[in-house]
């Protein structure tokens, strides 16, 4: 843990970038990356004055180092003037990609040297210093087409030496970019890991809110049946209510008709 964040605290090595961009944009555009790491969208114009180039001359720089993806832009309308200007951004991830590329590339072709100097020999002539493979040496008698000198054994000590601290340079460089990369590549995942857990309490929210509004809406439906079964229990009372009072009409009718017939039998038999 301790050694990532030492990692992590180590300054950022630019001089990687300006190694790309130089190759891609050429001498002059490594002042690119002073102007550009570490920042968003920077008006084109203001990159032409640091320059000290033109416009177009600027815009062109930029246009080689977009192809190959290490810069991006943005473009805006002047609203008064009417014409166009870009926002340059410059993408780091891609340039060490496309450096780790190019180091590897170097690299095969050096190995390919080494392996060739190491295994096979060669001829120099010491006028012309023309070099040529023992093959072709051979087939021309060990004597150079252009001035017919006599070839050389060329000593390969110093010509391999060299080979090989250009590789063991290029390795350490490597290392530098691989490093450079995974920092990038873990800063990205904290980022991802950030908005990935701001997700999660957006959405546990959203899932909150949902049940308290279900809850509400289940007790209010709850009440409402309450009220409508109160309703239905109040309209069957009133309903009995009505029945009782019409059977209790009915039974004193029945009294009162029951009265008047026993009146006029009394009535009757006193005749």
């Amino acid at each position: 843990m301790a050694v990532k964040k030492a990692q992590e605290s180590k300054e950022f090595n630019i001089d990687l970038l300006k190694d790309i961009v130089g190759d891609v944009g050429g001498k002059n555009s490594s002042v690119v990356v002073d102007l550009l790491y570490g920042k968003q969208n920077v008006n084109e114009f203001l990159i032409a004055k640091k320059l000290d180039l033109t416009i177009n001359q600027t815009r062109n720089v930029l246009y080689k180092l977009s192809d190959e993806g290490l810069v991006s832009s943005v473009r805006k309308k002047d609203k008064k003037k009417g014409w166009y200007t870009y926002f340059w951004t410059f993408n780091v991830d891609k340039a060490l990609i496309l450096l780790k590329k190019n180091i590897l590339r170097d690299m095969e072709r050096l190995e390919h040297q080494l392996d060739s100097r190491i295994k096979k020999s060669f001829y120099k002539c010491k006028v012309c210093g023309v070099e040529v493979t023992e093959e072709t040496a051979l087939s021309h008698d060990f004597t150079c087409l252009e001035c017919g000198e006599i070839y050389e054994l060329s000593e390969n000590k110093h010509l391999v030496n060299d080979i090989t601290n250009q590789i063991n340079k290029l390795k350490r460089k490597l290392t530098d970019v691989d490093f450079e990369l995974e920092i990038l590549e873990s800063k990205k995942l904290k980022r991802f890991e950030v908005e990935n857990k701001k997700l999660e309490t957006e959405k546990a929210k959203k899932r909150a809110e949902k049940r308290a509004i279900n809850k509400l809406a289940k007790v209010a439906k709850n009440k409402d049946t309450k009220k409508v079964i109160g309703k239905k229990v109040a309209k069957k009372n009133v309903a009995k209510k009505k029945t009782s009072k019409k059977s209790n009409k009915k039974i004193v009718k029945k009294r009162v008709i029951g009265k008047k017939v026993a009146k006029k039998k009394v009535n009757k038999k006193k005749r």
